[in-house]
């Protein structure tokens, strides 16, 4: 993104709210949700507090160097706060979202948890619609069977003991995954759900254009 500031912290509008607060926000509306974990950078720590400030279902922990560490710690945080509240694990669904996808909308959250009620362990996915080809250099060598393939989006959602088991026989293994999916998929089937081709992430600065009209017409 090339910003001064982790890009979730980034405005889609001058003078805007966070592109974290609002994703946080779709979360914290939805009655299902009991708990919302951020996992920050320890230097921006106080400001995504003061970002999140309003939310009361939020507790902000500290993340890790990469993304599959900080959901392990996020994920070791959260089980110290089910414990803390006397709650059983078992049972407990997790969802992993990337606060970047901003248009996640209240359907894509049903579809996932309902996906994790019925199979246990989904990610949120779009069939991939155009062609695909194998490249060398900038040579294609061959093409892939787009009917097999998916674009895998976030939020994933798991049981959380396969979370927590998958991700520290992957810590003791040295294996790095892709996302939740693929390292959950080391000890058990995931499923996909129709995610939500508008579900994008903010990546790069045309995506901050992009996701304001998506937002600006729903």
């Amino acid at each position: 993104m090339g910003a001064e500031v982790p890009k979730v912290l980034l405005p889609l509008i001058p003078q805007g709210d966070s592109i974290l607060k609002g994703t946080v926000s779709v979360f914290h509306a939805d009655p299902r949700c009991d708990r919302i974990l951020v996992c920050v950078p320890s230097e921006w720590r106080e400001r995504c507090e003061m970002e999140l400030a309003g939310f009361s279902k939020v507790v902000i922990a500290e993340g890790g160097s990469t993304r599959q560490e900080s959901v392990r710690l996020g994920v070791e945080a959260l089980g110290a706060l089910i414990d803390l509240a006397g709650d059983n694990r078992e049972g407990v669904c997790v969802l992993v979202h990337d606060a970047a996808r901003r248009c996640i909308t209240p359907d894509v959250i049903s579809r996932v948890l309902e996906g994790v009620q019925r199979d246990g362990a989904v990610t949120a996915a779009v069939p991939v619609p155009d062609s695909l080809a194998r490249v060398s250099g900038r040579e294609i060598v061959g093409t892939v069977d787009r009917d097999a393939v998916w674009a895998v989006q976030t939020p994933q959602g798991f049981l959380f003991e396969d979370l927590r088991s998958a991700h520290y026989a992957a810590q003791v293994d040295g294996f790095v995954g892709l996302d939740d999916a693929s390292i959950v998929a080391r000890i058990r089937p995931v499923s996909v759900v129709e995610g939500d081709r508008l579900n994008i992430k903010v990546t790069h600065p045309s995506d901050l254009e992009v996701a304001k009209r998506i937002l600006d017409e729903e």
